[in-house]
């Protein structure tokens, strides 16, 4: 295990007016680190009668600002060697992921750092927002220590230095924008000219660019939170994309704020970010969520989450890398809703039962589910899931344990289940894996995720989780267990899709169960979406490949995914599904990585950071893996053209031999490429 702290180690910082002035990719010493290499996937076009709620709105859009690894809230990383962080697996509800704070200029005290105006959003989560289609947002941030007027400099032809750099940063470490968190009373000039810095900046803008503005001060720089876009804050939309009107929500306000975006010719959904304010009062915020999704009426604005990282904040060792199934637990309820199933969502309790509140109460909670409709980007080959979660107590290649170190690096998550658990249990009309779907506070959906030990019964559904313990390619595979009997399957609806059979494709699975459950992998199409097409993938021991040709459906568009277990006796069933892929034409195998260098060794107390590097593939690469060229073990996995390897200080070896492998997306592997580390006495 090495320090995750350690100061030789890349981490992220923050920009003052001198830094953000001054700054190029070859002076800020982190840069190549922090940059996020993989671009923002199209979602597919909604689908409503494969949604979780078909009558709920498309329209709606979804910002969550939250901790991006909550660990090292000032002192972030991209990767490091710790199971126990937070890596967000409901990507699919959110158009826009951002954070809200700063974090200390590069140099500063750590005893009393000075903060910057920008932070950059991790380029880990930049990764997975981009490959869910999630716009991910750096962040502004002011007050902070020195002179605002710094930052207003501007040229004789009237553009902003800093506004300039500002897209500069953005194209280089590969974010979509800035949230403009800007809560500090401001002369009026200074005002008018922040104004004008926001307008340059968003017409200097490439295309896709995005800047939304924060209900703080009024355009003369008076601070005054409206909680609602009104007259008085409304031309800060001149120089922005869209408006998070704060909290405290009141149905005047919200409806103000829908009449004022109209009167500006501007879509509420696309202009209006209502928000609730989770970090401080969990699953039962003061002011009610359903003010902006009324029963009887459309949606009246879009939602902004502040704090959804409160689910590991707030739960019982919420560090401890053996107590994290009570996380992943919280998390359900606060996206899926009370009952872990989107297509069960809704609050459990009235809003205003009882006084004094609880907020870690989730049967307070609607779940975001219950309000925004899911997304996909599931809309070509190939579509390949190893259900990895970005987080690990171990590392398997092709079903192998080749690491037995805790490990975390969202950059290289997967797309995970647009439905976090959609489960029936065949012909007996039970449904869900949530606890209150038995009737049993603490038997929440199961796998290595459940949380109690309530009764199981051989007609209710299979618990659904991901497990952590053995997996096929990555951290994690999809756990289904629990008794199961004759008289009913388990169905696992997973993927929301659109993808269109030309004649040569492929869907194979791969799972590691026993011969005694019948495993299936279900197609729905959107010209029958009532009911899937199953085919066999097997049932045996240890891990097996079951593959079918898709020629059957040419011309018609696979809408979503699923699973089905059944048994022709009653039987304990445990099966693991480590590989979901539906093949287009093969890859050919990625060339060998050029150029790959080992920049620099640094030895830092008992460890050591070994700095790599290698050319990135222009095309036809999803990852790299490195590994130890003699065991073959796993060392890292990212999709970039740098990676800063940490060890334990070796006591013998003087020189060990890394390789560096391609990986394509369809999963094949391509020649390796060798370096040598000589290591420091």
């Amino acid at each position: 295990m090495t320090d995750d702290r350690s100061p030789v180690r890349p981490y992220m910082h923050g920009y003052d007016a001198a830094a953000l002035k001054n700054w190029s990719p070859g002076t800020d010493r982190w840069a190549r680190h922090f940059r996020s290499r993989v671009p923002l996937a199209p979602r597919i076009a909604p689908f409503p009668a494969t949604q979780a709620h078909p009558d709920l709105a498309t329209g709606p859009q979804l910002i969550n600002l939250t901790y991006d690894y909550d660990d090292a809230f000032f002192t972030a990383r991209k990767y490091g060697d710790a199971f126990a962080r937070r890596l967000l697996r409901y990507w699919q509800y959110s158009d826009f992921y951002g954070s809200w704070h700063g974090l200390p200029v590069d140099g500063s005290p750590t005893d009393d750092p000075a903060h910057g105006l920008v932070n950059l959003p991790n380029p880990a989560y930049t990764d997975a927002a981009h490959r869910n289609g999630v716009r991910s947002l750096g962040c502004w941030f002011w007050p902070r220590s020195g002179d605002f007027e710094d930052y207003l400099e501007q040229r004789p032809d009237g553009s902003f230095p800093v506004a300039d750099k500002l897209i500069e940063m953005a194209a280089y470490f590969g974010f979509d924008g800035y949230f403009i968190n800007h809560e500090a009373e401001t002369p009026p000039g200074q005002a008018a000219r922040l104004r004008d810095l926001l307008r340059s900046l968003r017409e200097r803008a490439p295309e896709g660019f995005h800047l939304q503005w924060y209900d703080t001060i009024t355009p003369d720089g008076h601070l005054d939170y409206f909680n609602h876009l009104n007259t008085d804050n409304a031309p800060w939309l001149d120089v922005s994309d869209s408006f998070f009107a704060n909290y405290w929500m009141t149905p005047e306000g919200v409806e103000t704020s829908r009449a004022t975006a109209l009167k500006l010719g501007r879509d509420p959904y696309a202009t209006v970010f209502h928000g609730t304010e989770n970090e401080q009062f969990g699953f039962d915020p003061e002011y009610d969520p359903r003010l902006l999704f009324p029963p009887t009426q459309a949606a009246r604005t879009s939602w902004a989450l502040f704090g959804s990282h409160f689910v590991k904040e707030l739960a019982p060792g919420h560090d401890d890398p053996d107590a994290q199934d009570e996380v992943f637990r919280r998390e359900r309820r606060y996206w899926s809703g009370p009952h872990e199933d989107p297509t069960r969502s809704g609050r459990l309790l009235p809003h205003d039962r009882r006084t004094p509140r609880d907020r870690d109460d989730h049967r307070a909670w609607d779940g975001v589910a219950h309000h925004i409709t899911e997304r996909s980007v599931i809309g070509s080959f190939p579509f390949v899931t190893r259900f990895n979660t970005g987080h690990g107590r171990a590392f398997f290649l092709d079903g192998r344990r080749a690491a037995d170190r805790d490990w975390h690096n969202a950059s290289v998550q997967d797309v995970l289940p647009t439905w976090q658990f959609w489960t029936r249990a065949e012909g007996t009309g039970t449904e869900g894996t949530g606890a209150e779907s038995t009737g049993a506070e603490g038997t929440g959906a199961g796998g290595t995720g459940s949380g109690g030990a309530g009764p199981e019964r051989a007609d209710a559904p299979l618990s659904v989780d991901f497990d952590h313990e053995l997996a096929y390619d990555g951290g994690s595979s999809l756990l289904m267990s629990g008794p199961l009997g004759p008289a009913g399957a388990t169905t696992v609806r997973l993927y929301k899709t659109a993808l269109t059979v030309t004649g040569p494709e492929r869907l194979a699975v791969t799972a590691h169960g026993t011969d005694s459950a019948d495993l299936e992998v279900g197609l729905l199409f959107q010209d029958a979406p009532d009911a899937f097409v199953w085919l066999a993938a097997g049932s045996a021991a240890g891990w097996h490949t079951t593959t079918h040709g898709l020629d059957t459906f040419q011309g018609r568009t696979i809408a979503a995914l699923g699973l089905r277990v059944s048994s022709r006796r009653p039987t304990r069933c445990v099966i693991r599904v480590g590989e979901l892929a539906l093949l287009g034409p093969e890859f050919t195998p990625p060339a060998p990585p050029e150029d790959f260098t080992v920049d620099e060794v640094l030895r830092d107390g008992e460890s050591v950071h070994v700095f790599l590097s290698w050319r990135l593939a222009g095309h036809g690469v999803h990852h790299y893996d490195l590994l130890r060229d003699d065991d073959g073990s796993w060392l890292g996995r990212i999709y970039d053209d740098v990676y800063c390897l940490s060890l334990p200080a070796p006591t013998s070896a003087a020189v060990t031999r890394l390789r560096l492998v391609a990986v394509a997306p369809d999963g094949s592997r391509g020649a390796p490429t060798t370096a040598e580390v000589h290591w420091p006495h």
